[in-house]
């Protein structure tokens, strides 16, 4: 009975020890594989968190220049309309003096007679 008992049993304990075996390959390789998953998860966090840091920089720096050059605008657009401002006065006060000149002309015309140029 008990060669019978450990000729079954040994190979029921031979099962379970491959069986242990086979599980604990297993669970290892899952612990692993999930280590992995983990390390490649913070590996992605950490590329995200690290682009999305450089693309806020990036943007603060676009918003900078983009006040700059709204300010350079701005200038430009307030010279260019005292410009204008000057040049229409200037162009005013032109008019006002070919008004008088054809005025003065008109008058010794009047005076005078035309040119004639025969």
């Amino acid at each position: 009975m008990i060669d019978w008992l450990t000729h079954n049993l040994t190979g029921l304990g031979q099962l379970l020890a491959a069986a242990g075996t086979v599980i604990g390959v297993i669970g290892g390789l899952w612990i692993k594989s999930k280590r992995n998953d983990n390390s490649m998860q913070k590996y992605i966090i950490d590329t995200v968190r690290k682009e999305n840091q450089e693309a806020n920089l990036e943007i603060k720096q676009v918003k900078q220049e983009y006040q700059e050059f709204q300010k350079l605008h701005e200038a430009t657009v307030r010279k260019l309309n005292e410009q204008i401002g000057l040049k229409e006065e200037e162009n005013q006060q032109l008019r006002a003096k070919n008004r008088l000149l054809k005025a003065e002309n008109d008058a010794y015309h009047a005076k005078y007679g035309g040119i004639d140029y025969q």
